[in-house]
């Protein structure tokens, strides 16, 4: 895969995932912000970089993100015309 077609792949995961994890997980409690993803070259696996504020809700919200990541790769599969959307990978 070309530098910019993973480059765009990225941004536009990091978009998505912004707004869906907003509409979907964010609570009052807390602060979710993705810092930065990243694609391996054979799409098999996104990590998802965050930040939490405060930081003492960051363990709750990994644990929230982790248990609805199918539901989020669902999400980017049905917005993104990819033939497969790689596992997400919460740190």
């Amino acid at each position: 895969m070309s530098l910019y077609r993973k480059q765009r792949l990225e941004s536009i995961i990091q978009g998505l995932l912004s707004k869906e994890i907003v509409r979907t997980i964010e609570t009052d409690k807390e602060l979710i912000t993705i810092t930065g993803v990243e694609v391996d070259e054979e799409h098999n696996k996104t990590i998802v970089h965050l930040s939490v504020y405060p930081d003492e809700h960051r363990k709750d919200a990994l644990i929230k993100l982790n248990a609805k990541s199918a539901q989020l790769a669902w999400f980017l599969l049905k917005k993104i015309k990819i033939k497969k959307i790689p596992e997400l990978v919460f740190k």
